[in-house]
């Protein structure tokens, strides 16, 4: 059963005598269902009416069949005459583009002869396209993949007719969740069923449909890799891909689809990726390429992540690339692997700036780990190496700030070094200022109490002083605002 708004409208008219004076034969009828077709292309009504008289001659006292009852194209009998004239009337309408009238004789031929031809079906839905883009009505939407569905009845043909109708929902009902779903699904089984039909396009527009579908929460993150794969997967295969190639640039637009869909994941990189780069370990351009993902996806905590800055290091041993794993290992709380690369890092460049750099992080991973003489020891040398590194200052600062040195006075002295050495922090690196500045008004009032100062005989700010312990550093005294 079709819709209300394309079901056929009956002739009133069968014919039903049985005892015909004799059969006409299917390729009788076939070679004059060319004639007509052929003329209606021509436009030569002359031709089709000599045509259909002739028709009307043979056929008499004929049975009365319908093309959709006989599975010949145009039936028998007056039903023959009555498909021909119909198809004649609604192709005319419409290359009028009188749509209407074109519509009802179209309605008639599609009840009656449905496999006449696949024309009939093209025109069908240009027809309901053409109501759909008019009136805005999703049902018409509905009609014109029901007639694609009748289409493959008929004709057969289903991956292409599945994909025509993916296309087309694409095109109109991207945003509802529905069609969107319908329309993944339908390539999706296309590409599971008939691989063979999908090439460099209907690849692209796979993980397009995917991207969408997970945008409206239809599919998960699974599902959108599983199509990357698989579109991936048609493109890489095709032979002869070169960079300039439809298929090659077709590699590249899935891959960007992919990546800013937002279904991309650790997993997924590492699912796509590894087998890659396991098989070509050489290619420089592709580590570099999966690296680069792994951070912008967030991913620096992986495994993977891991082997690819470990595979850096071995092709390229640069300072960067021993930093970095020395970082790494740092944060796995390896911390003599991470200095073992910390060293391979100072050793391997001899520049101030790369070894002051390097020590300044080293200094940092002391400074967490509760080491601050060490991160001291180390900041300074950096510092000595480039006097522009502000970080290093900032980390000695850090190293003196809460440091026990004695009594409470002792203790409270601490952050007046502490401070100094954060202002010189700012004053060579501005970045810092943010930071240095939260960090001076949080120690400041940690200096010692005027009664401190008291008690050690110290009356008014400004008076030089050493602080003592393993600090010893020269500051002036000031006390805290109360």
């Amino acid at each position: 059963m079709f819709p209300a708004y394309f079901a056929p409208q009956k002739n009133p008219a069968e014919v039903t005598d049985l005892n015909c004076t004799f059969m006409l034969k299917k390729k009788e009828v076939h070679i004059i269902s060319q004639i007509v077709i052929k003329n209606i292309k021509m436009n030569k009504r002359v031709s089709v009416i000599i045509a259909v008289a002739m028709l009307s001659t043979w056929s008499l006292s004929l049975s009365a069949q319908k093309g959709v009852e006989t599975g010949i194209p145009y039936g028998h009998g007056e039903d023959s005459i009555r498909c021909l004239d119909n198809t004649l009337r609604y192709l005319s309408s419409y290359e009028n583009r009188d749509f209407s009238t074109a519509l009802g004789y179209w309605r008639q031929v599609l009840d009656e002869c449905p496999a006449s031809s696949e024309e009939l079906y093209i025109k069908g839905e240009s027809l309901y396209k053409e109501l759909y883009a008019s009136t805005g009505e999703t049902a018409y939407i509905d009609t014109v993949l029901m007639l694609l569905s009748t289409r493959t009845l008929w004709f057969g043909n289903k991956p292409a007719n599945d994909l025509h109708k993916s296309l087309f929902l694409s095109g109109l009902g991207e945003n509802a969740t529905l069609y969107t779903q319908q329309r993944y699904s339908l390539i999706k089984e296309v590409a599971d069923s008939f691989p063979d039909h999908m090439d460099h396009y209907w690849s692209v527009l796979l993980i397009e449909a995917a991207a969408n579908a997970y945008s409206l929460d239809v599919i998960d993150t699974t599902e959108v890799l599983a199509a990357y794969m698989t579109a991936m997967g048609t493109v890489e295969k095709a032979p002869g891909s070169n960079p300039a190639s439809l298929y090659a640039k077709a590699g590249d637009k899935i891959d960007s689809i992919f990546r800013s869909s937002g279904a991309m994941t650790c997993t997924s990189i590492e699912k796509i990726y590894s087998r890659k780069i396991g098989e070509n370990i050489r290619n420089t351009v592709l580590t570099d390429k999966v690296f680069t993902l792994l951070e912008e996806t967030g991913c620096t905590g992986s495994g993977f992540y891991y082997r690819i800055a470990a595979k850096m290091f071995a092709d390229n041993k640069s300072a960067q690339n021993a930093v970095r794993l020395a970082e790494l290992n740092y944060s796995r709380n390896d911390t003599d692997k991470a200095l073992w690369y910390f060293t391979e890092a100072y050793k391997i460049d001899t520049s101030k700036t790369v070894r002051s750099d390097v020590l300044t992080r080293i200094a940092s991973m002391e400074l967490e780990a509760g080491k601050r003489q060490d991160a001291r020891a180390h900041g300074e040398t950096a510092y000595e190496l480039n006097n522009k590194n502000g970080k290093a200052l900032f980390i000695i600062a850090e190293a003196y700030a809460g440091s026990k040195i004695g009594d409470a006075f002792d203790n409270h002295s601490a952050y007046w070094v502490a401070v100094d050495y954060l202002k010189s922090a700012k004053a060579i690196d501005f970045s810092l200022k943010e930071a240095a500045d939260e960090k001076i008004k949080e120690y400041s009032l940690l200096f010692p109490t005027r009664e401190e100062g008291y008690y050690r005989g110290m009356t008014d700010e400004g008076v030089v002083y050493r602080v003592g312990g393993w600090i010893g550093e020269i500051t002036k005294v000031r006390f805290r605002k109360e």
